[in-house]
């Protein structure tokens, strides 16, 4: 997500510091203090088991918590869930903020500068199915506002660019993607006209480390309005790009490194010329 395609999922490293110092010799035991004989036994080793690993959102270092009440997040890197709703924030420098409450109502405000950011509000997964509601108020110039997460397939080998999609449905940008993709097709989706594309994303970093994946993207005709309310229907999407042979992988698992494969209504800006702010709120509006 750097650059003018895509974002940049990054891993939390850890910088280890390592003193060496001369070993220190035990010292001798007090002349009246009793050593064991030979034949005196030994205490039992510790043999219990080590602490299983975390198998499922929380084996990821960027998780945080679950917060009940409305949070600002200022930080790298996080993600976490407030109310039941699940977000990511992520950039690589720079100041850029996300502040959201537990009923999916959000805003981004960030600086002007030369710096990547992307974050929202959403799911911890992506559902096929899932109709994604929402609507923005204010947007004072993002890179993009979108529907955006990702799909993985671990059995798949990484030489495949389609072992992991990150995908974006813009509903407004500053940056036309589609001069750098491929074309896919052409299709309406709850009445609004879409195209498709594709791009690759060689050795960058993802949800999973530093890979080549792609990208796949959904471009509507005419930015989407402010100030009212919208529907993304997700299931007419992968079916477009299914249609020019672009498979998604699974949208719900905990198999990458770094992220799970969410799905969040997203604000990116990369190298923002100036401050600026995006504000919304997002549902789920499948049909039940």
């Amino acid at each position: 997500m750097i650059n003018t395609l895509g974002k940049f999922v990054v891993t939390v490293s850890t910088v280890s510091f390592l003193f060496g110092c001369a070993p220190v010799q035990p010292a001798p035991p007090p002349a009246n203090s009793a050593v064991p004989s030979a034949n005196t036994t030994a205490p039992l080793a510790n043999t219990a088991a080590p602490a299983a690993k975390p198998i499922g959102i929380e084996k990821f270092k960027a998780y945080t918590q679950k917060f009940s009440q409305k949070t600002l997040m200022t930080q790298n890197h996080a993600a976490g869930h407030i109310g039941d709703f699940f977000f990511t924030h992520w950039k690589d420098s720079g100041a850029a903020s996300l502040n959201m409450d537990t009923d999916g109502a959000f805003s981004v405000s960030w600086q002007g500068g030369g710096y990547n950011y992307v974050g929202g509000p959403g799911w911890h997964y992506g559902d096929k199915n899932r109709v994604i509601g929402y609507k923005f108020n204010e947007d004072s110039g993002a890179s993009y506002i979108t529907l955006y997460g990702w799909g993985y397939d671990k059995t798949m080998p990484t030489s495949n660019p389609g072992h992991l999609v990150e995908y974006y449905i813009l509903q407004r940008w500053t940056y036309d993607p589609s001069k750098d993709g491929v074309y896919g097709k052409t299709f309406i989706s709850n009445g609004v006209e879409y195209s498709t594309y594709r791009s690759v994303r060689e050795q960058k970093p993802s949800i999973n480390g530093i890979t080549t994946f792609y990208q796949y993207w959904s471009k509507p005709a005419q930015q989407r309005p402010l100030g009212q309310n919208h529907t993304i229907v997700f299931a007419d999407h992968v079916k477009a790009w299914a249609d020019s042979g672009w498979v998604l992988p699974d949208t719900n698992n905990f198999n990458a490194s770094d992220d799970p494969t969410y799905q969040v209504m997203a604000v990116e800006v990369f190298n923002p010329p100036k401050d600026g702010t995006a504000s919304g709120k997002v549902w789920d509006a499948t049909p039940r």
